[in-house]
């Protein structure tokens, strides 16, 4: 395979292969490798909101991510004994809720299923390292083999290792104030098709999201002023989670009781990564890698599928790669950059309750936000709710 038109992406979440669609369209020859020995189908709800739609709409896949929706109906808030606080349907102002709800790995699937046959994918397989030259960039992996690129996209994620080796000084991360986990439990009978979210004392908060027949979803953040490096171990991780559950009502219960068989846990700081730049020479960084806005935003997929489709469109111009790179970053950072700053540490703690007394205040807010006079006055109409997904970024035709 000549180096010219044969691509690198590291990384086979969302971001990557949403790339390698694209790039095979333009005529490109995509490898994408992956540290993981196989396919990963964990992982939470995703929401693919805004610009996001609009992509996979482009992609044809719209019907497909349609038929694996998790049917989730909406949001209810609920107090530390379980009981009915407020309300907030599917498509009313304030739910969690969005048009396209997804498991994670049911998506990367979409996307695995869409481009196994014409794109190379390598598992188990990751880089070593990276010599950037005047015709192409070398790269060494794990096995020992090396082999040459056009370019190499690095969607690997917030934590990503390639990205350390080509632009660490220009990575910066935020710490938002808080922890988080997400990880699954065994669904039980009285689980149905409604999101369960519960502020729990000192700060933590808790939601179960349906996720399948046999698994419910949990998400719990909570309020941690400094983030250490030296709690990274996993032990220390999962007794910190254990004591930010502990005492939190029914729910917390149910979760602490379900904790020690939970295989597939995360468990990191609340932060997002700001970069000064995303690229340099011929390497080039997508989604999370690149702009995390945190899974708290809810738009962490909308950004990926964005960025890897103006990324593809801008190589696929026939331009310098220096161009193309260029052209991405002015495209995507102002769109990145906004969902970035919706979260702050002060908005992080308003939403996480330490006091009785703040979370009483929490719930009146709850309930009055969820009521049909407040609803019908916020609630655009549907005509506006697809404008603002049109709106929402300006997607370039690169057809």
């Amino acid at each position: 395979m000549d180096v010219e038109k044969k691509i690198l992406i590291c990384g086979a979440g969302i971001a990557g292969p949403a790339c390698a669609y694209w790039l095979d369209k333009y005529g490109y020859a995509v490898v994408l490798v992956e540290r993981a020995k196989g396919f990963r189908d964990g992982g939470q709800n995703v929401d693919i909101k805004g610009a996001g739609q609009q992509v996979i709409k482009r992609m044809g896949l719209d019907k497909e991510i349609e038929a694996r929706d998790t049917l989730e109906q909406g949001q209810r808030y609920v107090d530390d004994a379980g009981n009915l606080i407020a309300t907030f349907p599917k498509g009313s102002v304030g739910t969690l809720t969005s048009d396209f709800e997804i498991l994670r790995g049911d998506f990367a699937r979409v996307l695995f299923d869409a481009t196994k046959a014409d794109c190379e994918y390598r598992f188990g397989t990751f880089v070593t390292y990276l010599d950037d030259g005047d015709a192409g960039m070398s790269v060494t992996f794990n096995d020992g083999t090396t082999e040459d690129f056009e370019l190499v996209i690095c969607a690997e994620g917030i934590s990503s290792a390639t990205r350390a080796k080509v632009l660490a000084e220009e990575t910066g991360f935020r710490y938002l104030g808080a922890y988080m986990s997400f990880f699954k439990i065994p669904r039980r009978p009285e689980d149905d098709n409604w999101a369960i979210s519960v502020n729990g004392a000192g700060g933590t908060f808790i939601t179960l999201r349906p996720g399948n027949d046999h698994e419910t979803t949990v998400l719990v953040t909570f309020l941690k002023k400094d983030h250490r490096i030296e709690e990274d171990s996993p032990a220390v991780r999962r007794q910190m989670l254990v004591e930010a559950l502990k005492g939190r009502g029914t729910i917390a219960d149910r979760i602490l009781a379900e904790l020690d068989a939970v295989g597939d846990f995360y468990f990191g700081p609340m932060s997002q990564v700001r970069a000064s730049t995303w690229s340099k020479g011929r390497f080039v960084t997508i989604g999370d890698a690149a702009h995390c806005p945190t899974p708290f935003t809810g738009a962490g997929t909308a950004l990926a599928l964005v960025g890897a489709y103006v990324l593809a469109g801008e190589i696929s111009k026939g331009d310098s790669f220096a161009e193309a790179f260029a052209a991405y970053e002015r495209r995507v950072r102002p769109y990145a950059e906004a969902t970035q700053n919706q979260l702050s540490q002060s908005f992080i703690r308003l939403l996480h309750a330490k006091t009785w007394f703040g979370i009483t205040l929490t719930h009146l807010a709850q309930r009055f936000f969820a009521s049909s006079p407040v609803q019908k006055l916020l609630r655009p109409s549907d005509a506006k709710r697809q404008q603002a997904v049109m709106d929402d970024f300006d997607l370039p035709d690169y057809s």
